[in-house]
């Protein structure tokens, strides 16, 4: 059977997408190749050092940027040339990531009516209209116009299935579920051979004799990392020795130092960012927090066999597919210390509980496989082609 060349365009192409792409291009009906633009140095919107394992193209980019909520900058491209590539090479399915690359869709959108290509729309989920920013509104007719004219959608999420419903006539049918998720098959192997090194890293960092509570990802003020670092601190007035240990770069880590006490400098460890010893690191913790927006953490942590506590509002409520409250971590009201605090207490101070967390966030990560993740990707693809 002839191939079907698959498009993928992209601002960046951050490390943990390398898996995904690599297990896309294995299929044997799949002619993949990736679009892709210059992104920012660190934090959560840079590119991975180098893609490998897939056809891939960076493009040269003109940025569009803009500063979000809380003063960070927010990646917004436009790849001008890469209509021209889409043209030249005939691609007959381009998936088109979503607003966040919104300049780059309208000639995606372009390409694929006038050539009669196939068009995925690729979602994350939105909140309802009247809640969004004032941008996003005005450029909602656009957006519909794309969404209204897929052959077929891929989401992260269940939250995301629910929200393209809510807001178009769309056909359930062409909804396919690509499960969010990172790459966790070499995990397993990584906690026996990261074992002893263990008390040697808690050691030379200072964490011996405390609870640890871990944030792996980029340094920005909207995932109000302050939170969980006093709420930690705060645990030490309840007669709990805790810690926060931070792993991660990012445009704000500035900020976040400035806006700390002097009590949570004694009680907070910074590392930098940490891609090849991710697992050490959160082996040396006892659970992963992720206090608000964004992050595949999540699924690191479950992984590594530890519980995760996060914000309800993760992934506009998605964050509930991955877990489930009292069971393999726990769900906070979002912006809330006392109620992120407690959740950490109870795992410090419950060693059932705690256990039984662990047990069932180990379970949890075995549905979370980058295979099932692409398997909804072609799957989409596949449907597209017979449309």
């Amino acid at each position: 059977m002839k191939k079907i060349k698959v498009a993928i365009s992209q601002r960046i192409i951050p490390h943990y997408r390398l898996p995904v792409f690599a297990e896309l291009a294995s299929r044997e009906n799949i002619d993949l190749t990736v679009f892709f633009g210059k992104g920012f140095k660190t934090g959560s919107q840079a590119n991975t050092i180098k893609a490998e394992g897939f056809k891939s193209k960076k493009l040269f980019t003109f940025f569009l940027n803009y500063n979000g909520k809380y003063g960070t900058r927010q990646l917004r491209v436009w790849h001008p040339f890469l209509i021209f590539r889409l043209i030249f090479s005939n691609f007959d399915v381009v998936i088109a990531e979503p607003t966040t690359n919104f300049y780059n869709d309208i000639f995606i959108f372009l390409y694929c009516k006038l050539f009669r290509k196939k068009f995925i729309w690729y979602d994350s989920g939105s909140v309802p209209k009247n809640e969004r920013p004032l941008f996003r509104r005005m450029i909602d007719p656009i957006v519909s116009t794309f969404i209204k004219g897929a052959d077929a959608y891929i989401t992260y999420t269940s939250y995301a299935d629910k929200s393209l419903l809510r807001d178009f006539p769309i056909n359930p049918q062409k909804i396919f579920r690509a499960q969010n998720t990172v790459d966790i098959s070499k995990i397993d192997t990584e906690l026996v051979s990261f074992q002893p090194f263990i008390d040697k890293k808690k050691a030379d960092l200072n964490l011996n004799g405390f609870k640890i509570s871990i944030y792996i990802g980029g340094i920005e003020q909207r995932k109000k990392i302050n939170n969980l670092i006093t709420a930690t601190t705060n645990l030490n007035n309840e007669g709990i020795s805790a810690k926060t240990l931070i792993v991660g770069d990012g445009p704000d880590i500035e900020w976040v130092i400035s806006n700390m006490t002097e009590k949570e400098k004694l009680h907070t460890v910074f590392v930098g960012k940490q891609i090849n010893e991710a697992t050490l690191y959160i082996m040396l913790a006892d659970v992963v927090v992720l206090p608000s927006a964004g992050g595949l953490s999540v699924i690191q942590a479950f992984a590594c066999k530890k519980p995760f506590v996060g914000s309800k509002d993760i992934e506009y409520g998605g964050i509930k597919d991955y877990v489930s409250d009292g069971e393999n971590g726990f769900l906070v009201i979002d912006n809330d210390i006392p109620d992120l605090q407690l959740a950490l207490k109870k795992l410090f101070t419950n060693d059932k509980l705690y256990n039984q967390c662990c047990e069932n966030a180990y379970k949890k990560s075995k549905e979370l496989t980058i295979s099932n993740m692409v398997n909804g990707i072609e799957n989409a693809i596949i449907f597209s082609m017979n449309q």
